[in-house]
């Protein structure tokens, strides 16, 4: 456990100098949280399966403002500020191994270990129709948004990657629809009900380590690119601003506030906290 920050900040200084661990963390909400942790003087590890989409996301990351090297080299005993590494999350016969060479790599084989994990990998949704799913399919769909996350939870367990303690956290991705499912997602909402049950069952396994996760709404990531900057994309935006009563579709940098309280907070475990926009009451 790292020591309070030198500052002398009672707040703004409460995670300086901890580690965490972000798989997903460099697009959209996973992005986000990066750059927020390192304003919050975090140590990041940025975790991708797509090495130029790592680059890519470690040289913007560097040229934040908040950015500043570690002054200490890893020769020396010290911990980079910032570090990524390429880790597949898609297929369940290799995660478990892709996930322990990660840890390994990350932490120098249980050196230096990790305060905090955050979860925000995911892959394209597949919206099978209930009645085509199939034994295999749910597999596929439940792979990176389930399967990952819990034999990354497995590893964890032990001392060797973690510190455990009531200061250390663990925050899991889902979403609004596990509770109010739109018509033809039912398996994507039976993943995400999934995680949610995960998280509250770990927070009682892995006690005093605190277990939450984020359930955002319609966020706008990369993700919309696929509909380019016209008409088609504005009447999707559209749709999910009349879903919500504050009539906005959520931004990656207002949802990381969710993951960045979750870490500081040392009096929440076993929640679900929900952004966005006010969609369940809407």
């Amino acid at each position: 456990m790292a020591a309070p920050s030198a500052s002398g900040l009672k707040y703004a200084s409460k995670l300086a100098g901890q580690r965490v661990l972000i798989l997903g963390g460099t697009s959209g909400i996973g992005f986000a949280v990066s750059e927020a942790s390192l304003e919050a003087g975090l140590l990041v590890t940025v975790s991708s399966s797509s090495a130029p989409k790592l680059s890519t996301a470690l040289d913007r990351l560097r040229s934040s403002p908040a950015y500043v090297p570690s002054s200490t080299s890893v020769a020396e005993g010290g911990v980079p500020r910032l570090t990524g590494f390429t880790c597949d999350l898609s297929n369940p016969s290799t995660v478990e191994a892709n996930l322990t060479q990660l840890l390994d790599q990350a932490t120098l084989e249980g050196r230096h270990k990790f305060d905090h994990v955050v979860f925000t990998a995911g892959d394209a949704l597949a919206l099978t129709p209930i009645g085509q799913i199939t034994p295999e399919g749910y597999a596929r769909a439940s792979a990176v948004r389930f399967t990952a996350p819990l034999i990354l939870s497995k590893l964890l367990s032990t001392e060797k990657y973690f510190n455990h303690s009531v200061y250390s956290s663990i925050t899991f991705t889902s979403g609004t629809n596990s509770e109010k499912p739109a018509p033809g997602w039912s398996v994507v909402a039976g993943v995400c009900g999934a995680i949610e049950g995960l998280a509250r069952g770990l927070a009682v396994d892995l006690k005093p380590t605190r277990v939450n996760l984020v359930s955002p709404g319609a966020v706008k990531t990369e993700l919309f690119s696929a509909f380019g900057e016209g008409e088609q994309l504005e009447q999707l935006l559209d749709g999910f601003k009349k879903q919500t009563l504050t009539g906005t579709v959520g931004t990656p940098e207002d949802v990381a506030e969710a993951y960045i309280y979750l870490m500081r907070d040392r009096y929440v475990t076993g929640r679900c906290l929900g952004t966005d926009g006010g969609r369940l009451l809407a």
